[in-house]
């Protein structure tokens, strides 16, 4: 009795839809994703030598901005500078001592070797050591301390360079660490920082959406209202799929703009470049429940087909599984069941 009451019930309620026939084309379907903005290079700045930090050419507080090449942060260096210089002055003391045995034992070699005790400079980097002709004069070099000098000399020289910290890109302090007036040990974090002139889109998309990226696709990117918007490339994908969410991560590679600025942790919008799918239909995404049923007006009466869903859009659905000409349902229908009565819209 039951049963015999519902299906009354089916044939006296109708239904009026919206509906649309059949017909397969080719469709363009695209990718729009959020994404996370963050820096291509994230860096600790560390002191590698002992000293006390002295103020450089920028300001070392959280957010300052800095250019490439500008001077970071200095460490005290007149000790270690003036250690140097001694350094040098033995040396040259040692070059001194031999030019007079050069010019009896090597006389070939001695014009190169006054030259270069010429060019010495205490306040400036040593200059190359003449090349050697012989393994005689190798072994002569090597017994009187000149080789084992120079390049103790050469490593102080590469040493003292560690004094002074240059900013390797345009950037700026997320976290600064020590300051002025701190001393810093070798290891020590000074401050941490990011670049900001080359950023990086993060965009994960669902593995099905994975496959129509490519590596150099070109990305339009824009602010959630699309008021601003830039232009990225696809440099990489991950290689793994995050278990949590189902997503594989995209990276977008995006440039700063001084007419249009980016800022690291700024939520973006992200359309990948369009794909044409041959035989195939779009319908208004709401119009699909269970991931893959839709309703068709078949006889009058609802009946429920499952359809073979090839692309999510945000608003729609692109799919392919129905004969041509079948009237398919392109709303949502609340409370819907299969042999309702339905009426087509016109």
């Amino acid at each position: 009795m039951e049963n015999k009451s519902k299906e009354k019930q089916k044939e006296a309620l109708k239904l009026y839809v919206k509906a649309k026939q059949v017909a397969y084309t080719t469709n363009t379907a695209s990718i729009v994703e959020t994404g996370r903005l963050s820096s291509q290079n994230i860096v600790d700045l560390s002191a590698e030598v002992q000293g006390q930090i002295l103020p450089g050419d920028v300001i070392l507080k959280e957010g300052t901005r800095f250019k490439k090449g500008q001077l970071l942060v200095k460490i005290f260096d007149e000790e270690a500078r003036n250690n140097l210089k001694a350094s040098k002055s033995r040396f040259m003391n040692g070059i001194a001592a031999i030019l007079p045995d050069i010019k009896i034992d090597f006389p070939e070699s001695y014009q190169k070797y006054l030259d270069f005790f010429n060019s010495l400079r205490i306040d400036r980097p040593l200059p190359e050591l003449p090349a050697l002709d012989s393994d005689k004069e190798k072994v002569f070099l090597a017994s009187r301390n000149i080789l084992n000098d120079y390049f103790s000399i050469k490593s102080a020289e590469i040493r003292l360079a560690k004094y002074k910290l240059y900013a390797p890109f345009d950037g700026t302090f997320t976290a600064v660490y020590l300051e002025p007036g701190s001393v810093a040990n070798p290891g020590s974090r000074i401050a941490s920082m990011i670049r900001t002139d080359k950023l990086e889109l993060e965009v994960p998309v669902r593995s099905d959406d994975a496959y129509w990226i490519s590596i150099g696709d070109e990305v339009h990117v824009s602010t959630k209202d699309r008021s601003v918007s830039w232009t990225g490339k696809v440099v990489r994908k991950s290689g793994f799929m995050d278990p949590a969410s189902q997503t594989i991560t995209v990276y977008v590679a995006l440039s700063h703009e001084k007419s249009n600025p980016l800022y690291q942790g700024q939520y973006l919008l992200a359309e990948f470049d369009s794909k044409n799918i041959e035989h195939c239909m779009k319908i208004p995404r709401n119009a699909v429940f269970d991931k893959n049923k839709v309703f068709t007006v078949e006889q009058g009466k609802l009946k429920k087909h499952e359809i073979d869903v090839l692309r999510k859009g945000e608003t729609t659905v692109i799919f392919t599984g129905l004969p041509e000409g079948t009237e398919v349902v392109t709303e949502p229908l609340v409370n819907a069941k299969e042999g309702f009565n339905a009426e087509i819209l016109k």
